[in-house]
């Protein structure tokens, strides 16, 4: 009864003397908010409502709004990192064994089926654009039903995929149509999609980090499994490499996808843990307010500049690295390399890639993400003019080696473009805007490996390949240095937009 007494502000049993008003009007200030966010936080949510009132400040007869509070200011960590951390386990997995791990099968395979180096870059290289050609419905279903609706059925369409590769594939036909249909399938929409979508969607100020992260721990799972799986394929067969990487997605993946949430919102949380939506300070009549943000929608972002450019300089990248990726362990063959060496030697760039993607997350929160992305794929065109003069068998394997550094450093920015791509777009739109990217450039995906794999059939070397990748990453770092941020929009224009007749005169 004391407390019930102290909050309502009708009764005047405390208010005897000036002291005991204000008394009551202090304590109520500093209760009152408190107690409506703990109620909010115990019933599963925030709504607005309950977050402006938890935010009021009482002086005496007058109340007056704060800025947008951005932090809980409780040890409790916010969730959104537990699914950094889930996310990370997951792509840890399937970028060792099948974004990264991809490179070991491929002169494997293609010696197990007697296939040409062209026809074998052919089928990995249109898996990795299946994730573009898919890459619009999958964002406008992501953005429709929620990440985790696609999540959970693409791990197990590819680990099932792994297991029928590993025991009936024995023809060019056949290794087509499982990879195709049910490794890449599963693999692109579980992970080239739901993943970073997902993480989109529970950061604003820290989303660079947070993808970064989410990426970093990708080229770990290179590092490490590349090897290893190298290993089995030679002591083994690549095809109880492929039934462990089937086991390794049920028994090592699937478990992490119960950790995962869409929204911060279905559990009463907002992004980056804040407790209020973020606010733009504007200028109107001579004054200044404070307006919600909003994200843009599809057609809004077709209207900027800074989406075109991040597309061009997007596909300018994707084309001149996929040539080189998916051949990398024949293109260092063909440098005087041994096998298992170039196996290491690409786990080396992962490892590179690593430590690139944590330190380039950390800065593309605090410095301006297309200057990061400029810079790194000029790094990386230099790496690929390494590459084209290097050899391994004589003094010239330094270059090789500086290859395997600034690879490792530029490939480790290209993250950023979609940190970028969420920076300046908001969480509403981000999975459709994405996957019109990389629809837009799927096709690069599939010509520059097979045209990497023709060079190497017909002239015994990648040179012919190395040449317009150079030009292709100087190409690409030009797009980014060009890119400049859109202009934030807010709830306000919105309802101007719905209604321009209530539009202040």
């Amino acid at each position: 009864m004391p407390l019930f007494f102290l909050l309502y502000p009708g009764r005047t049993r405390l208010a005897a003397s000036p002291v005991s008003a204000w008394r009551r009007k202090s304590l109520q200030a500093r209760i009152f908010p408190a107690m409506l966010e703990t109620t909010a936080r115990r019933f599963g949510g925030l709504s607005n409502s309950i977050t402006d009132a938890a935010h009021l400040h009482i002086h005496h007869d007058s109340i007056t709004m704060t800025s947008p509070v951005t932090n809980t200011g409780t040890s409790k960590i916010f969730y959104g990192w537990w699914m950094v951390m889930a996310c990370s386990a997951m792509a840890f997995f399937a970028s060792g064994i099948f974004f990264r791990g991809f490179t070991v099968f491929v002169p494997a395979v293609r010696d197990a089926l007697g296939l040409s180096q062209a026809q074998t870059n052919l089928v990995f290289s249109v898996a990795r654009a299946e994730g573009g050609l898919e890459g619009p419905v999958a964002g406008w279903a992501i953005d429709r039903f929620g990440n985790r609706a696609l999540l959970v059925p693409g791990i197990i369409l590819a680990a099932i995929g792994y297991f029928v590769f590993a025991g009936f594939v024995h023809s060019y036909l056949t290794f087509a149509l499982v990879y195709l249909g049910m490794i890449s399938l599963g693999n692109s929409i579980a992970f080239q999609h739901a993943l970073f979508a997902g993480l989109n969607q529970w950061f604003r100020r820290r989303r660079s980090l947070a993808i970064s992260t989410l990426a970093a721990v990708s080229s770990l799972g290179g590092l490490i499994l590349v090897p290893i799986m190298s290993l089995i394929i030679l002591n083994l067969s690549w095809r109880w490499a492929i039934f462990g990487a089937g086991g390794a997605y049920l028994v090592a993946i699937l478990p992490f996808t119960l950790m995962f949430r869409n929204r911060p919102e279905d559990i009463g949380l907002l992004p980056d843990g804040d407790v209020s939506p973020p606010l733009i300070t504007a200028g109107r009549s001579g004054g200044t307010r404070n307006l919600e943000e909003r994200d843009y929608t599809v057609k809004e972002a077709f209207r900027t500049r800074a989406y075109w450019m991040l597309m061009l300089g997007a596909g300018l990248r994707q084309m001149a690295t996929i040539g080189i990726l998916v051949s990398i362990i024949p293109i260092l063959e063909s440098k005087g390399v041994s096998r298992q060496t170039a196996a290491n030697l690409t786990g080396a760039i992962f490892g590179i890639n690593f430590l690139s993607r944590l330190v380039l997350g950390y800065l593309g929160d605090k410095w301006p993400k297309s200057g990061i992305l400029g810079a790194t794929l000029a790094l990386e065109a230099i790496g690929f003019i390494c590459l084209f003069f290097g050899s391994w068998n004589d003094g010239r394997f330094v270059l090789l080696i500086i290859f395997v550094v600034l690879e490792g450093l530029g490939d480790g920015a290209g993250i950023i473009v979609w940190a970028a791509l969420g920076e300046y777009y908001g969480r509403n739109k981000f999975a459709s805007l994405r996957g019109i990217i990389t629809f837009s450039h799927s096709w690069a995906l599939v010509a520059t490996p097979v045209f990497a794999g023709w060079a190497f059939d017909h002239y015994g070397n990648f040179d012919l390949a190395l040449i317009p990748a150079i030009g292709l990453a100087g190409a690409a770092s030009l797009c980014f240095f060009l890119v400049k941020k859109p202009p934030q929009l807010t709830q306000e224009e919105a309802a101007d937009q719905r209604c321009p007749w209530l539009k202040p005169r």
